[in-house]
């Protein structure tokens, strides 16, 4: 698992059950866009809910490689659904039982644990549809389920309400 940040993840928690998956849009308290001028947008990640209430934290992110530019999956245990700072979520139930370590060898055999963010450090609204794309693909979300997060992420949801379309910059993956 070389393109995953573990440290922050029980991994007792790779044989639990996955009773929801919840994509969430980040608040972007100050409605800012970066510092070259490209307009805001809102980070999103996934939470693959237990049934006792706890997750696994799927967050593709930036920051590796030599130009910043390689994502890394940070898996992390947390001890709530969902994250409250969300501005915007979806929630998805599984159509079979799957655990957390289904999900992730899927992410795995479809190669989406290798990714480069665009030079704008956007890509992970694209991944985030991607993923649900292929758990769908998989038989294990509902038909639909990807073209509702399109929906969702091809918007920026702006802090403390309302929404305007955003162009979904799509990362690769390698």
């Amino acid at each position: 698992m070389e393109n995953y940040d573990t440290d922050r993840f029980n991994t007792a928690h790779f044989q639990s059950s996955v009773v929801n998956i919840h994509l969430c849009g980040y608040r972007n308290e100050k409605n800012e866009g970066d510092e070259d001028g490209n307009p805001p947008t809102n980070h999103w990640a996934a939470f693959l809910q237990y049934p006792s209430g706890g997750s696994a934290r799927l967050d593709m992110a930036p920051g590796y490689g030599s130009d910043g530019l390689r994502g890394k999956i940070d898996l992390a245990s947390k001890p709530y659904m969902l994250t409250n700072n969300a501005i915007k979520s979806l929630s998805f139930s599984p159509k079979t039982p799957i655990t957390v370590q289904s999900i992730v060898n899927t992410i795995n055999s479809k190669g989406r644990d290798r990714y480069r963010f665009t030079a704008e450090w956007e890509g992970c609204r694209y991944w985030m549809y991607t993923f649900i794309l292929d758990l769908e693909s998989a038989g294990i979300l509902a038909s639909g389920s990807g073209q509702a997060t399109w929906q969702a992420v091809s918007y920026y949801w702006r802090n403390p309400s309302g929404f305007e379309p955003r162009e979904v910059k799509r990362g690769r993956f390698y």
